[in-house]
């Protein structure tokens, strides 16, 4: 049996500050009041009895593609992050294959759609995607990484800055927040649509980068409904 969960994280780390409400653990076993037996195939033959922290780090991380128990996962994955664990890619991979199988595949946006199809959707708005992406931003950041009418691609990403990184997931959550819950606080319409971004639509390789950086991009860094709603003011009064 491998001990996994909060557990595990209070073995590491004593100071991991919620207490476990039970042991769960990868292995054969009847479960009952406190103690659960789960599968997971990907960790058989593992030679250890509680998981490393870079394993359960990579385990976490995994989880965050499905909306089960999700700010849970989200709050360990930033707590070992701040400990020093880091993401084993070939690992991470496996984990989410067999996740794919366990809860169901996880559906995310098809990036290789032309412009066309991928924007005849059932949203309802009244403007063009991409036009509000300028009134952010003049240059956007998305059009530094394209490599397809909407598809953007892994290694022109890693050509980025970092800032330049943020920027990319912070523009495409504003304005998707702003498209979908523009009756919502901008803030809250922001943490809405970053966690359905990551569930959902960004790239893996991109969705990655935003959980290992989520305590910069969980936020946004200015009132971006208010500068969008203005761009739209001045382009209605211009015409």
């Amino acid at each position: 049996m491998i001990l996994i969960g909060s557990s595990a994280i209070r073995h590491w780390f004593p100071d991991f500050p919620r207490d476990p409400k039970d042991l769960d653990y990868i292995g054969k076993g009847t479960s009952r009041p406190g103690i659960e037996y789960l599968t997971n195939p990907v960790l058989d033959g593992y030679e250890h009895q509680i998981i490393l922290p870079n394993d359960l780090y990579t385990l976490k991380m995994s989880h965050l593609f499905w909306n089960i128990n999700w700010e849970k996962h989200m709050f360990d994955v930033q707590f070992l992050k701040k400990k020093g664990c880091v993401l084993d890619k070939e690992l991470f991979y496996k984990f989410y294959e067999f996740f794919n199988e366990f809860h169901g595949k996880n559906k995310r946006s098809d990036l290789k759609m032309s412009a066309e199809d991928f924007f005849d959707n059932s949203l309802e708005c009244d403007y063009y995607h991409d036009d509000l992406h300028l009134l952010l931003n003049p240059v956007p950041t998305y059009t530094k990484v394209l490599i397809g009418e909407v598809e953007v691609g892994e290694e022109k990403f890693k050509e980025l800055s970092f800032e330049d990184k943020c920027d990319l997931a912070r523009e495409e959550v504003m304005v998707m927040a702003w498209e979908r819950y523009a009756d919502k606080n901008y803030r809250v319409a922001y943490s809405r649509m970053l966690k359905k971004f990551i569930i959902s639509h960004a790239p893996l390789w991109e969705a990655i980068f935003i959980i290992e950086n989520y305590i910069t991009l969980h936020k946004p860094n200015f009132n971006y409904f208010k500068k969008i709603n203005d761009g739209l003011s001045t382009i209605k009064c211009s015409t």
